[in-house]
């Protein structure tokens, strides 16, 4: 099926009569029309109005539409321009827009007042399905609201689905609520807000940015929230109940809370989210030596995460420390115990380890990366990876027309890391690396580095040069190469790009868009003040302000609060790590990109789980979020 909405209207009872009386008068020349059309069977014989239903109830609507055509021209006006309408319709129904627009070419000036409604619907529901989805919607919204209740809820159905296909989810839920409001039954009532939370949901699933701020009417910012909660409830099996409790606390009332927990947990648990291997999970952690800091945190996030579960699909959860028993021990026990996932553990050294004696036994969640390649069937590689952001620098560029690049990267594997794998990005989308400098901050001639990578030097000695042979002191600027179209400053210390970016400024390229790594920003706004106007990719935990994440953020923070907002992160990839052991031993194949804290988690061809992130541009020290490129 297309995108328009699936219920197409049936004739009108008062025209069916007449229809029928009329198709039944054509028979005898109904044989010499279907000559003059393609044979198809079961299409093919005499046409009426009967065969042409049977043939839409059968699912072949094809045949249908041809039927309704040779009908149309076998009639006279007003029943030739009924039998288009009807043709147009099915020619929907078969996704052949463009024959449905045929169709309606046809109709003359001389429609009743309800054919020129059902033409007027169709037109819109035409440009949908060519996908002209912003012309759709104007057409739409330029439709007058008809007085009966059952035509005003076609329009209010039609205006929601086409709204939130041209990116006006405000819009959309207006039309939902108007369709409510002539609604006649509550069964009508209750289906036009099932229907408005699906089409939310999908919108979201599309890629759309459904931003409840948007709207200042409680009423419509309601709506928004839920059709969130709803998309990430649909993606990631945590926190759906708790985020559907906090929202009726915000939203007491609200004609969605009647089938919230129906069309979110239901739905759901019926898709098989809830865990369905059985036993425990294991979780493998270094809770005991240089490591548990961090891994304390993790820790509590995957515990976080695994409490939103509701009570019956609640896995157990059981923790071995990696800091007082080695790898081999820990996943002898976990298997021992009857695991039915085991996730972690979380040093490097400790992954390879992990691989090296894994069993197959039951899935494998690593909580980090190999140093390289795939890890063979039933093993998964999750990390915080720096290399997650330079693959999406690289894309995000390519995708602004920016295709040369000067990079400047740290010293050492990190560094490494990053300018590999953004190298392999940009080339592979066919960009390229025209230059590429390493620094150690505390050692490093930064100003060298940077007049080199921009050509300044090569400017300053053609100076030199010139005044060589002139004889004499020349007024002469110096000026950095012309071919760059963007720059990508990574680091992981804030000092070292609070020095690099102003020196690229003063040498000329602070028109060039420039990127930087999350690690290299400054905890504070005022540290990044240098910094002004770089963009960089994060996690939605520490880029969004409202909504099902920010909310998490909020009710959480009493577990991650004392050690700061920057290791915060960690909680937030222990949270997603839960998510990912749920999605990965549920009954049925997990609905991918999973929405999580730490971006929107796939799981790649080789095991490896793949980070979509947010953007954003520092102001004034601040992150300012930008629309995702999709």
């Amino acid at each position: 099926m297309t995108s328009l909405p699936r219920h197409h209207p049936a004739p009108q009872p008062e025209a069916m009569p007449r229809l029928r009386r009329l198709a039944l008068a054509l028979l005898a020349g109904a044989t010499l029309i279907a000559g003059c059309t393609s044979l198809q069977e079961p299409g093919a014989g005499p046409a009426s109005v009967d065969r042409a239903e049977r043939l839409l109830r059968q699912g072949n609507p094809v045949a249908a539409a041809q039927m309704y055509e040779r009908l149309s021209a076998a009639n006279a006006p007003p029943d030739q321009a009924e039998f288009a309408l009807h043709a147009a319709r099915a020619w929907l129904a078969a996704e052949r827009p463009a024959d449905a627009d045929r169709m309606l070419g046809t109709l003359g000036p001389s429609l009743t007042p309800a054919q020129q409604f059902t033409r007027s619907l169709l037109v819109v529901e035409v440009l949908s399905a060519q996908r002209q989805n912003q012309v759709a919607w104007r057409q739409a919204a330029a439709i007058a609201e008809p007085r009966n209740a059952a035509d005003a809820a076609r329009l209010f159905r039609l205006r929601q689905h086409t709204a939130l296909r041209a990116g006006q989810p405000v819009e959309g839920v207006r039309a939902g609520i108007a369709r409510e409001r002539v609604a006649t039954t509550d069964a009508e009532r209750e289906q036009a807000r099932r229907e408005l939370l699906g089409d939310l949901r999908a919108a979201i699933d599309r890629g759309q940015r459904v931003d409840p701020a948007a709207s200042n009417e409680a009423l419509i910012r309601g709506w928004l929230e839920i059709g969130q909660i709803a998309a990430n409830a649909s993606r990631s099996p945590l926190g759906a109940g708790p985020a559907i409790d906090r929202w009726r606390g915000r939203y007491p009332g609200h004609p969605a809370s009647t089938i919230a927990m129906a069309e979110i947990i239901a739905a759901g648990s019926a898709d098989g989210i809830a865990p369905g291997r059985g036993g425990p999970v294991a979780l493998l952690l270094p809770l005991t030596g240089r490591q548990s800091a961090a891994a304390s945190l993790v820790r509590d996030g995957f515990q976080a995460g695994i409490a939103q579960l509701p009570q019956p699909s609640r896995p157990e959860v059981r923790i071995y420390d990696t800091g007082t028993m080695s790898v081999s021990a820990a996943l002898q026990a976990a298997l021992a115990d009857g695991s039915g996932l085991i996730a972690g553990p979380l040093t490097r050294e400790e992954v390879q380890s992990a691989v090296e004696l894994y069993s197959g036994a039951v899935p494998l969640l690593l909580l980090n990366n190999l140093a390289s390649g795939s890890a063979g069937r039933g093993i998964y590689q999750y990390a915080l990876s720096p290399e997650d952001e330079a693959r999406q620098i690289a894309r995000r560029a390519l995708a602004a027309g920016q295709r040369r690049a000067l990079v400047f990267a740290p010293s050492g594997d990190w560094g490494n890391r990053v300018l590999a794998a953004f190298s392999q990005e940009l080339t592979s989308g066919g960009g390229t690396v025209l230059s590429q400098a390493t620094y150690d901050a505390p050692r490093s001639d930064l100003t060298a580095m940077i007049t080199r990578a921009l050509a300044v030097d090569e400017s300053r000695a053609r100076m030199r040069r010139v005044q060589q042979i002139v004889g004499g002191d020349l007024v002469f600027e110096t000026h950095r190469r012309s071919d760059v179209d963007f720059i990508l400053a990574a680091g992981q210390q804030p000092l070292a790009l609070r020095q690099i970016l102003p020196q690229l400024r003063f040498f000329g390229a602070g028109d060039l868009p420039t990127y930087i790594t999350v690690d290299g920003l400054d905890p504070d706004p005022v540290g990044n003040r240098d910094l002004e106007g770089a963009q960089f990719a994060d996690m939605p935990w520490a880029l969004e302000e409202s909504g099902p994440v920010a909310e998490i953020r909020a009710n959480t923070q009493p577990q991650w609060g004392p050690r700061g907002p920057r290791l915060s992160r960690l909680f937030a990839f222990g949270h997603d790590a839960a998510a990912l052991a749920v999605a990965l031993g549920a009954r049925q194949q997990p609905a991918w990109p999973v929405a999580g804290l730490t971006g929107r988690l796939s799981v790649a061809a080789d095991g490896r789980v793949e980070r979509d992130l947010d953007w954003a541009r520092l102001s004034e020290g601040l992150p300012r979020r930008l629309d995702l490129l999709r």
